[in-house]
């Protein structure tokens, strides 16, 4: 797997002293039905990982733009949701890079449907809601290619322009942003340090499966090449407890945190997702289990800038 971006992450991006979790799962005995050889189990699960690495890196961007996160957390955590979907979407030399957003939208309309995520939070959006905002912006993005999204969302893609949507994202995010960015010639940020903490005997698989990928390593050098910004950011995998299936940015030190809980409950629930994608095709990745898409994406805020 490989996370850098030459031309997508032009937009590399966010903070915040807040998580994004994937579900309240409980931590089970290690992760042992995932088999990391199934390229669509673990397209599943680094998907879901990479989605969630991204939206951290979304509240670290707009921690160093002086945003004030904690004034409202519902439009940060969209915000930081809005910088991980457009990272992630795929370039024209990029194909495959689409099967990872696409199982990121897996994820989220799977965490809604198991009542286990963070739904009914006041400061998150629904997670049903993430899943077809997701569709929306990939789907605007490209609609001849993703025309199938509009099968499987037909209400998401139907409340809005989705193409116009997609423009305003980029439009909003090179705005917020690229003064940030480090400009082509230039020297690169500093690198953020990546770091493994013990894991339980529960959570060895997850732990190692997470260093195995380096994920935390290639999203480090992303930010180094795209972002300015100063000493001491770091990237750490390590336990949060049980019950933390998720990742965190903390403003204050500058760290995010991939919990190996959030790790294991994505390994575990991979198993079920090979019944769901099996038979081919990128977008069998969303089928199935996505149904008719129900959720309706709103408008984004045509004026909408950070507030510093």
């Amino acid at each position: 797997m490989t996370v850098l971006r030459s031309t997508l992450f032009a937009l590399a991006l966010g903070g915040l002293a807040a998580l994004a979790p994937v579900a309240a799962a409980q931590t089970t005995p290690a992760a042992s039905a995932f088999d990391p050889s199934d390229p669509r189990q673990k397209g599943y699960v680094d998907g879901n990982l990479i989605f969630l690495a991204y939206h951290e890196v979304g509240h670290l961007m707009l921690d160093t733009a002086l945003v004030d996160q904690a004034a409202d957390r519902r439009a940060s955590e969209e915000a930081a949701d809005d910088v991980a979907i457009y990272i992630m979407l795929p370039d024209e030399d990029e194909p495959d890079q689409a099967r990872e957003i696409l199982y990121a939208i897996q994820g989220w309309k799977r965490s809604a449907e198991s009542g286990d995520g963070v739904s009914s939070s006041p400061h998150y959006p629904d997670d049903a809601d993430r899943a077809a905002r997701i569709a929306c912006y990939l789907y605007g993005s490209n609609p001849d290619r993703f025309a199938r999204l509009g099968k499987i969302f037909p209400n998401s893609i139907d409340s809005v322009d989705c193409e116009a949507e997609f423009t305003a994202l980029t439009e909003d995010l090179d705005a917020w942003f690229g003064e940030a960015l480090v400009k082509k010639g230039e020297k690169q940020g500093a690198l953020p340090e990546v770091r493994y903490e013990d894991a339980p005997p529960a959570l060895q698989a997850a732990k190692a499966y997470l260093e195995s990928t380096e994920l935390l390593e290639d999203v480090a050098k992303d930010i180094a090449q795209f972002i300015n910004l100063p000493e001491g950011v770091l990237l750490v995998g390590q336990s949060c407890g049980r019950g933390s299936a998720e990742f965190r940015y903390s403003p204050g030190a500058r760290i995010i945190t991939a919990c190996y809980e959030a790790v294991d409950w994505l390994m575990r629930d991979a198993n079920d997702e090979e019944q769901v994608v099996a038979g081919g095709g990128e977008d069998r990745a969303v089928d199935g289990a996505l149904g008719s898409g129900g959720s309706r994406v709103t408008q984004r805020p045509r004026t909408a800038r950070p507030r510093r």
